[in-house]
């Protein structure tokens, strides 16, 4: 069976580059990897580095979240943009 995937392109780079580095492809490691996630007796759809160790990742995360807000020009925001446009024929 063939199947298509989107992967984000540095994941797939870095994949690349470690499989050409073990003289391997990337359809054999990708079966191997499918058929190890099956047997794993852990629950291996999260996988344990999905979420930092400590108990802080969503303080992290908002943080991050605030820093970019921080950052973003002054002005309306996109949401405020959108609902202007939906409604301009709105108007009489």
């Amino acid at each position: 069976m063939t199947a298509v995937i989107d992967i984000p392109d540095d994941l797939y780079k870095k994949v690349t580059d470690r499989v050409a580095s073990l003289g391997r492809r990337v359809p054999e490691v990708t079966v191997e990897l499918y058929e190890r996630w099956l047997v794993d007796d852990q629950d291996a759809f999260v996988p344990a580095i999905a979420q930092p160790v400590d108990a802080h990742w969503l303080e992290d995360w908002f943080r991050s979240a605030d820093e970019a807000a921080s950052r973003a020009p002054a002005g309306p925001s996109a949401r405020e943009l959108l609902m202007q446009d939906r409604n301009r024929f709105e108007k009489s």
